[in-house]
């Protein structure tokens, strides 16, 4: 069995935003009247930034469990909580790229991995990201799944020629 998780050291930029961000908007607060449309800006600014850090810190608290009999999520928080898909359930696979610059230079990669017993939805900041999109796409391959042109080249581009595009339709 393979654990996968976030480290910390893909996520303290996440948290550092969400902290710079948060102080500022809630320092602003201080000073605006209550009742003003900057108070109400300021607000939703400083909510906004609380649900990026809770977002991230939720982020940092999942594990995901390889096995041969499929993918389970897991929380260190809530005992007991899980999501299970098995290998042989997996009904569709999507890799996406977020670009953050203009020249698609910069950016992260979203993996959806949906069964019939659950979703499970990683970043490219997840430790064995790549080891887990090729489980994944071989695993849509043998259940006969078929995967968006987009999936097979985002696949290639991270390095994934085993799946080229006339092999997969």
């Amino acid at each position: 069995m393979t654990r996968l998780y976030y480290p910390l050291s893909s996520l303290w930029p996440d948290y550092l935003r969400a902290g710079i961000g948060l102080s500022i908007s809630a320092g602003l607060q201080l000073f605006a009247s209550p009742q003003s449309v900057i108070f109400v800006v300021l607000t939703g600014l400083s909510l906004l930034f609380a649900w990026l850090a809770a977002s991230t810190a939720w982020r940092q608290q999942i594990e995901i469990e390889l096995d041969p009999a499929g993918i389970v999520q897991t929380s260190r928080w809530r005992s007991g909580w899980r999501r299970v898909v098995p290998w042989s359930d997996i009904a569709s696979v999507s890799l996406r790229y977020f670009s953050t610059r203009r020249d698609r230079s910069q950016g992260w990669w979203q993996l959806t991995i949906r069964g019939h017993g659950g979703l499970v939805r990683v970043d490219s900041g997840l430790t064995g990201f790549p080891s887990l999109v090729r489980l994944a796409l071989a695993a849509a391959d043998r259940n006969g799944v078929a995967t968006s042109e987009t999936t097979r080249a985002n696949a290639v581009q991270i390095g994934m020629h085993a799946f080229p595009p006339e092999e997969r339709l």
